[in-house]
């Protein structure tokens, strides 16, 4: 019969914590999650978008032949389409630009974690008692929180551009069939 050693739960080491760490970091792993999502999301609308211009774009050739009304809404499918590239760019390349109102320790976000060399981002790691790694825990479950609130703002702006480039796709194919 093997005895394992009772950890003490007010242990201040972030290394045994085993219990109060669960929450969080099942919120940070939810909120990575929803990032994903995001970027998948505007990945099949950046699908779609190519479908949706590589039609329109074939009529490109014949834009003189066509009549008035065919014309305005051809370039006002070419005007939506720099705002529907911006909000995409803008959801893939979201980011945090609010101060947070407590400091970072810095041992959590990659881009500080880089800034040190290994040996010293591992002694920084194990310097920090649980409370602090909790903190900084939370203060990047809140920069995610903001990112993930960025990309699904800016693609719910580029899905409604593209459904407005979708009705204009399918006014063409009505003014050409008419007329």
């Amino acid at each position: 019969m093997s005895h394992k050693p009772e950890i003490d739960p007010k242990d201040s080491n972030v290394l045994t914590a085993y219990d109060e760490s669960f929450i969080p970091w099942t919120v940070y792993a939810n909120l990575q999650s929803s990032i994903q999502f995001a970027d998948n999301k505007i990945n099949l609308l950046f699908v779609i978008a190519g479908i949706v211009f590589s039609i329109i774009i074939g009529e490109a050739e014949h834009f003189k032949e066509q009549n008035l009304v065919f014309q305005v809404i051809f370039i006002l499918f070419l005007v939506a389409m720099v705002p529907f590239m911006y909000f995409s760019i803008r959801t893939v390349a979201a980011q945090v630009k609010h101060q947070p109102d407590v400091p970072s320790r810095k041992i959590y976000f990659f881009g500080d974690i880089l800034s040190m060399e290994a040996s010293q981002y591992i002694q920084r790691f194990k310097s920090f008692p649980r409370k602090d790694h909790y903190d900084e825990l939370l203060l990047q479950i809140h920069n995610l929180s903001h990112i993930a609130e960025n990309k699904f703002s800016n693609y719910t702006k580029a899905l409604y551009v593209l459904c407005v480039m979708i009705i204009q796709v399918m006014l063409l194919l009505i003014v050409k069939v008419i007329g």
